[in-house]
């Protein structure tokens, strides 16, 4: 039984396998939120909120365990490709939505500590926020990297877990309201999210025009479809550049019609 899922080069069947590590990661950070947001946060959160910790859950969940897990890790570079999609676009904003009210209130009350807090505004500050996150997607797209890390159960889980962190705090200046950055309303959260994500089609790019594979895991992995490894990549490369687009699109269209709501613009245009 393996802790995490990895590429190990075995011939793929659709038989359930168990990955415990998994499961302890997804309630360890279940717990880990919870805790953050103090006791009784989840009792003063709206319904909303809550539907949206509980998809995070789901969302994390899904894309780390099996089946999505393991075909990621050793078989297809699209399923990789979707894995990340959806760790770092669905599952981290979903979280942060879902403990909005206790991160809030744990903030106005002084907690953390006044060094922890000076600390966590400069990591989340959305100049330091956007580096951060690109800097982990660009080296955890580096081929050496990918193919280094992903045979092993250890290296697999390193790069799962940059990609959630990378999410909550890219998603961080956008979703929660503390700390304060003065000039950062809608219009300038639309143009971090659009800015912030531009090198996801530089990735997407290279995926869909290379001419021969870039990633020898995947290239060498045992066949579990009847796909082409560069149809394979360029599937990935796709789900990169567009899937990831697609998301910043709805996410900035909220953001949109939020602020313009309260600029009063529907009442003018009336």
């Amino acid at each position: 039984m393996q802790w995490w899922c990895a590429a190990l080069g075995e011939t793929w069947t659709w038989n359930w396998r168990a990955y415990p590590g998994v499961w302890l990661f997804v309630i360890a950070m279940v717990a880990g939120l919870r805790w953050v947001a103090g006791p009784g946060s989840w009792a003063r959160a709206g319904a909303g909120e809550r539907v949206a910790f509980i998809a995070g859950v789901i969302t994390l969940w899904i894309s780390l365990d099996w089946p999505l897990g393991p075909i990621a890790a050793g078989y297809l570079a699209s399923a990789h490709a979707l894995q990340f999609l959806i760790v770092t676009m669905f599952a981290a904003p979903l979280l942060l939505l879902g403990s909005r009210t206790g991160f809030i209130e744990r903030i106005a009350a002084g907690a953390p500590s006044a060094g922890l807090q000076a600390v966590g505004r400069t990591i989340v500050h959305p100049l330091v926020a956007a580096i951060i996150f690109n800097a982990i997607v660009a080296a955890s797209h580096v081929p050496s990297v990918v193919d280094g890390l992903m045979p092993t159960p250890f290296g697999a889980f390193m790069i799962d877990a940059a990609w959630l962190a990378g999410g909550l705090i890219f998603w961080w200046p956008v979703i929660m309201p503390a700390p304060v950055y003065a000039r950062f309303a809608e219009p300038m959260k639309i143009l971090y999210l659009l800015v912030g994500t531009l090198f996801h089609t530089v990735i997407g790019m290279i995926m869909l025009s290379a001419e021969l594979p870039i990633y020898g895991v995947y290239e060498l992995a045992p066949p579990i479809v009847a796909i082409p490894v560069r149809a394979d990549q360029q599937l990935a490369g796709g789900v990169m550049e567009l899937g990831v687009f697609g998301v910043i699109v709805v996410a900035s269209g909220i953001l949109f019609f939020r602020w313009a709501g309260r600029q009063g613009l529907p009442d003018k245009a009336a």
